[in-house]
């Protein structure tokens, strides 16, 4: 560019700009130790029965703890192991079909912030 000339800058991405942001989200994703959906996420997951914990979390400035699971993709065995981690109520929920022997689970997010909900049912 010469002097006084300019690209306009555009607020459309190329399909290559999207497809660079799906791949770094990805990546992100998939070298996080942690799962975590976005108001909107399903996602199927099974749960280790041997592999669950309490956990001392913070949300909000206020501490309490939180549950943390163990949790694998059942359709992508080559992932690694993750942590899943939920709050007394949805821990509840969890536990109960663990103790049922379902350990394959289905897990919506409706909500953000303090209006997160789960929906977890069998898969």
């Amino acid at each position: 560019m010469k002097g006084g000339e300019y690209k306009e800058l555009t607020t459309e991405l190329t399909e290559k700009a999207k497809e660079n942001l799906r791949r770094n989200e990805e990546s992100r994703k998939k070298d996080s130790k942690y799962i975590k959906l976005q108001p909107g996420d399903k996602m199927t997951l099974h749960f280790d029965p041997e592999k669950m914990e309490p956990v001392e979390r913070e949300f909000d400035g206020k501490k309490n703890i939180g549950y943390q699971y163990a949790v694998t993709d059942p359709n992508d065995p080559e992932q690694p192991e993750k942590f899943f981690t939920v709050s007394k109520r949805n821990s509840v929920q969890i536990d109960t079909f663990l103790a049922e022997g379902q350990s394959i689970l289905k897990v919506d997010r409706i909500g953000a912030g303090k209006d997160t909900q789960y929906i977890i049912r069998p898969a």
